[in-house]
């Protein structure tokens, strides 16, 4: 049981990150940017950053899915020994039903803010952690050409930076020790 609701959280999941891959298109097509290129860049490993939320979210499901399996535990014995006491059962059932029913549609739109929100403060963040490889082994293919001049550079809030310091360090280095020569 618990396999198959997994898989269908696959399932829905996937959905999910199709829906929002195809709005950042379509939001970058009306802005007239090239969407090709610019989803290109910016899922520089998508197996590596789309399986991060993948994982976050997996785990987030599961919490949701024990938290309402307890919770319906809990409030089971609460339910019936409400049904039994009072003289408008029927009363009691359309109003509880009506509660269950508002409860789930905002659990629904929450959860469905908070799977969007997760896929890109992941993506963004994993962006920040693959993005600085691409200029660091571009550098290092061209410290291996024998290319001492050449530097690397990262943007701003980008991860390695002290590494892409030390292989400037070491480009200079070369550099000088390839000029006494």
């Amino acid at each position: 049981m618990v396999a198959g609701l997994v898989a269908g959280l696959n399932g829905m999941l996937f959905r999910e990150i199709i829906a929002v891959l195809q709005y950042f298109e379509s939001v970058l097509r009306s802005l007239g940017l090239d969407e090709r290129r610019k989803a290109r860049n910016f899922l520089l490993k998508p197996g590596i950053q789309l399986r991060l939320p993948l994982y976050v979210l997996l785990l987030s499901f599961t919490f949701v899915l024990l938290a309402v399996l307890f919770g319906n535990l809990y409030f089971e014995q609460t339910y019936i020994t409400l049904l039994q006491t009072t003289t408008q059962s029927e009363y009691v059932q359309r109003l509880l039903a009506r509660q269950t029913q508002e409860f789930k549609e905002l659990a629904l739109l929450l959860l469905s803010g908070y799977v969007l929100l997760m896929i890109v403060v992941t993506v963004i963040y994993t962006h920040r952690l693959i993005g600085p490889i691409i200029p660091i082994l571009r550098h290092v293919k061209a410290l291996q050409e024998g290319r001492y001049a050449h530097r690397v550079s990262l943007r701003k809030h980008d991860a390695f930076s002290e590494l892409a310091d030390e292989l400037n360090s070491l480009a200079e280095t070369l550099q000088s020790s390839k000029q006494r020569q």
